[in-house]
């Protein structure tokens, strides 16, 4: 090989060298991990995942590719991953008693874990996780040593909360004892009103209903659309939990509490879950009656009222004249404000069930002139090529 062509070979593996980033995750036995660890003086970074975990993939795609968190963990753990399902991964998880994915454990070189998290992480969060984990101050069972001598300072006893519910461990004493000692004053605070958004997430709890008392202060501390998200998502976990709980008076509570509440949003979120409850129940009427209250009383997008129309389409439980005109007041609506493959599909589709073929024909080839080339290129199409076979043969 000339010098040329060593040089270019050498340039070129810098190059593909360079743009290698994120975490490096070690290979090998759980023995030879513990090794690494034990030789580098460094605690091991374990994440726990299996392959039909979607947090999990969305970590692989993202954080974990990150240049600034591969850096540090690189720079400071003995990062290893283990399919939970595959190889030692069922001896790991009985070993570490695992039960959700994906769960990020900091193991020190005696098999202690000494700081844990779950669920997906953006970068930022994942490197702020990595230094309390590496920090015996900070990490969880640093924490905890610190609150069983006795440290009461609030700022302390919120970070321990939040290390607790991040590892999945319980903090009801914990959260018990900080809101008996914290003055209502001292609950006007950004600080607490973080704590309050992940820690209480119950309507009925005293501390949220003083958080809506409070509203406007707390919109002062961190905006009113910051403070608007958060009740808008606790009341549609609500209504949602209530909803799947399978307990009619539970169900019914839940939607007075909410529409007593006089937050904004109370009545859309109460109609927009009652259409999976009636649903989920076989309500069929009640179900369109729902839909047609959410389309008609709320500003909802015309992609949600194609999403609707489709699913009427699709229901054999629904035959009736009048409600699959409702349908396709709906649809009309959405192709009013713009007109999509979407749906024009769905017309299609509700047009036929209606017995009009002629119209049904139009509106699938209208959809397909509309279809862009993604949907196209993904297949997106095929169900109405499908649906323009079922309109010829039923014409």
């Amino acid at each position: 090989m000339n010098n040329f062509k060593f040089i270019s070979l050498v340039l070129l593996l810098t190059s593909q060298l360079g743009l290698a980033q994120g975490i490096e995750f070690r290979t090998g036995t759980w023995e030879e991990i513990k090794a690494m660890a034990k030789k580098e003086n460094k605690l091991i970074f374990f994440d726990a995942y299996t392959s039909w975990c979607g947090p999990c993939k969305w970590m692989d795609k993202n954080t974990f590719l990150d240049k600034e968190t591969g850096d540090f963990y690189n720079e400071n753990v003995i990062a290893f991953k283990q399919d939970m399902e595959k190889g030692e991964g069922p001896m790991l998880l009985k070993k570490f008693g695992i039960s959700q994915f994906p769960t990020f454990l900091f193991i020190d070189e005696n098999e202690e874990v000494v700081h844990k998290g779950m669920g997906a992480k953006e970068p930022a969060v994942f490197i702020e996780f990595a230094k309390q984990a590496i920090d015996p101050a900070l990490r969880l069972e640093g924490l905890k040593v610190q609150y069983k001598d006795g440290d009461r300072n609030p700022s302390f006893i919120r970070r321990y909360l939040f290390a607790l519910r991040d590892a999945g461990e319980g903090r009801q004493e914990v959260l018990d004892w900080y809101l008996s000692y914290t003055t209502d004053e001292q609950l006007l605070s950004a600080e607490n009103y973080e704590l309050i958004k992940k820690m209480i997430g119950d309507p009925y709890h005293p501390k949220f209903m003083f958080l809506e008392k409070n509203r406007s202060t707390y919109e002062r501390l961190v905006g009113a659309k910051e403070v608007k998200e958060m009740l808008y998502n606790a009341y549609n976990t609500f209504l949602v939990m209530a909803m799947y709980s399978g307990d009619k008076d539970r169900w019914e509570n839940a939607k007075i509490r909410t529409r007593e509440s006089g937050f904004e949003d109370a009545g859309k979120l109460i109609t927009m879950v009652s259409i999976y409850y009636y649903q989920r129940n076989e309500q069929w009427d009640d179900y369109i009656l729902s839909i047609d209250d959410y389309v008609n009383d709320y500003n909802i997008s015309g992609g949600d009222m194609a999403y609707y129309a489709n699913e009427i389409a699709r229901n054999d439980n629904i035959q009736r004249k009048d409600q699959l005109n409702l349908a396709l007041g709906w649809i009309n609506r959405s192709i009013k404000m713009e007109s999509k493959y979407r749906n024009n599909h769905a017309k299609a589709a509700l047009l036929l069930k209606m017995g009009n073929t002629k119209k049904a024909l139009k509106a699938a080839e209208t959809a397909l002139s509309l279809a862009t080339d993604e949907e196209k290129e993904k297949s997106w199409t095929a169900p109405t090529v499908a649906l323009i076979k079922k309109i010829k043969e039923s014409a």
